[in-house]
């Protein structure tokens, strides 16, 4: 009997250890999937700005032919054109500026919905700083300094380097509070004659407010550090840096000095691994340690381009919060299990299996949520703790993979789900589908006028008929923004995906009723990528679609003038 019992509690144990394990190890990867995307949406954005101001050569149609180059714009009122484009590209304060070989400087900064900073200056001449609210206002003269582009370091290093170049991260210079980063880019004209430098500046307060939001476990953590450990977004209340001395000089925080104990042996974990192994850019890698007894769970991404970029974005949690409510129940299941015993063998045999079939299913739910595949029904009707723990469990997989806003998938969920039908397809059961990229036409004016609420009402009416337009194969998910992706299975014709995306295009062109009777008309651009054709992984697909969206997007702006 006493035997029995201790058998009994080892495969609790086990299975309570199995569970927690994989547990944890997914929602890490979920939570590192959502830093991933935001660190990936700031920073093509700014790579996006800068190929709003300059394009980069477009490719040609047919092999053996050059590709086409388009001409820097040399008259300032062209250039102010481009500069104020890029900028309306993302919802996020940003800085878009060009200085000229010759001293000259033009830049369009935007604080808010409807206030903008323009500043301009004249070779060899001062630069004036005029407060507008938008292209074509009225513009106020605010400042008048003594600014020399081509002295400045953006300008020096990127002209060194000679080509695309990332700054190193720092503090606002009026809002001293808030850390931000510049992609820089030099621009020649035909003959390779260096005409100046475009530049696109960032601020990284989005990140840390997201990595503040994110859905962590009790005492998880979710941060952002360069290679050696300087902070650059953390879900801890911190401060990320201070200034020192006179003249205030900027000094960043390291991770390895956190006040967080988890920061710390997270980032430790990640700089041993590191040192015994080539880093991967853009693999996630799942570590497994101990913190003063126990066990915890690590996982992190290294982001790297050739531009210089090199961050490191860390998860960490201990196994402990999730193994709270599952030891309760084993120990309650155990006392019960002893009683079994002593009653009768065959009545403890039961119950030893009852137990450990609804461990099983949770942990194979976990399991399900890493590799895409569709949530299992429970059927766990209990009222203890691990029924709790089930009860608890479903909602943490409802809010990892849908969008909070428009209650459809998220990004990440869309592409585990592809990747699990992908590895299921066969020779004699193919897999074919399409990726619909859609990109909201008009929707700015929506959040530039009427506020951010009236927005998101925009973005879940869309979503709606998104969802009511497409068949029960189908999915859609919330890229980011104003950004859609449709997944169409089994759809292999471009025709029949062009069929479909007009027809939702005409479910979106429809009126959206707002706040005091308003109305809303938006359009949307559509980019079509087919599986295999296009690419044979989801990012592929996505570049795909993504580049032919901007180009419709671009033919709407030519037949809207």
């Amino acid at each position: 009997m006493a035997c029995l019992v201790l058998t009994i509690g080892w495969f609790l144990y086990r299975a309570g250890d199995d569970a927690t394990e994989v547990l944890a190890r997914n929602a890490l990867t979920e939570v590192m999937g959502r830093v991933s995307q935001s660190i990936d949406h700031q920073t093509m954005g700014a790579r996006e700005s800068l190929n709003v101001v300059a394009p980069p050569p477009i490719p040609p149609v047919e092999s053996g032919q050059a590709p086409a180059v388009l001409p820097f714009p040399t008259d300032r009122k062209q250039l102010e054109e481009r500069l104020w484009l890029a900028n309306s590209l993302s919802s996020d304060p940003s800085y878009v500026y060009f200085g000229g070989v010759d001293g000259s400087f033009i830049g369009v900064k935007q604080e808010g919905p409807t206030a903008f900073m323009y500043s301009v200056r004249e070779p060899e001449g001062q630069n004036y700083v005029y407060q507008l609210r938008g292209p074509g206002t009225e513009m106020k003269l605010i400042a008048t300094q003594d600014y020399e582009p081509r002295q400045r370091p953006w300008y020096l290093q990127t002209v060194q380097q000679g080509h695309e170049t990332w700054s190193s991260v720092y503090a606002d210079f009026r809002l001293k509070h808030v850390l931000g980063i510049n992609l820089s880019k030099p621009i020649y004209d035909a003959d390779g004659k260096l005409m100046g430098v475009a530049n696109s500046s960032i601020g990284l307060q989005p990140l840390n407010a997201l990595l503040r939001q994110l859905p962590l476990s009790a005492h998880g953590v979710a941060f952002v550090t360069e290679l050696k450990g300087d902070m650059i977004a953390s879900s801890v209340e911190e401060d990320l840096f201070q200034f020192t001395g006179q003249p205030p000089a900027l000094q960043r925080f390291n991770a390895s000095q956190n006040p967080s104990p988890l920061v710390r042996q997270a980032f430790e974990e990640v700089r041993r691994h590191l040192a015994a192994h080539r880093p991967e850019p853009g693999k996630l890698v799942l570590l497994g340690a101990r913190q003063e007894g126990s066990k915890i769970e690590v996982a992190f991404r290294l982001h790297h381009d050739e531009a210089g970029l090199d961050w490191l974005a860390i998860s960490a949690a201990p196994r402990s919060d999730f193994l709270g409510s599952v030891t309760s129940g084993i120990y309650q299941t155990l006392l019960l299990g002893l009683l079994a015993v002593l009653l009768t063998f065959v009545i403890g045999f039961l119950l030893l299996r009852w137990v450990l079939r609804d461990i099983r299913k949770l942990t194979a739910a976990a399991k399900s949520i890493g590799n895409g595949s569709p949530f299992p029904t429970l059927n766990i009707d209990r009222n203890d703790e691990i029924g709790q723990l089930a009860q608890s469990f479903q909602e943490m997989e409802r809010n990892l993979r849908t969008d909070r806003l428009t209650n459809v998938l998220n990004r990440d969920s869309l592409i585990a789900q592809i990747d699990f039908r992908r590895s299921n397809a066969s020779e004699s059961n193919p897999l074919q589908f399409a990726l619909l990229f859609v990109d909201l036409d008009r929707f700015k004016s929506v959040n530039d006028e009427y506020g951010h609420d009236e927005g998101d009402r925009v973005l879940i009416a869309v979503a709606e008929r998104l969802q009511h337009t497409l068949r029960h194969d189908d999915s859609v998910a919330r890229f980011g923004g104003d950004e859609f992706v449709v997944y169409l299975h089994g759809v292999s014709d471009v025709e029949v995906a062009r069929g479909i995306a007009d027809k939702i295009r005409h479910a979106v062109n429809k009126p959206i009723d707002g706040r005091d009777g308003n109305q809303y008309v938006i359009d949307a651009s559509f980019g079509i990528s087919l599986y295999p054709d296009d690419g044979l992984d989801v990012e592929t697909l996505l570049r795909v679609a993504d580049s032919r969206m901007f180009d419709q997007k671009r033919l709407h702006r030519i037949l809207s003038v």
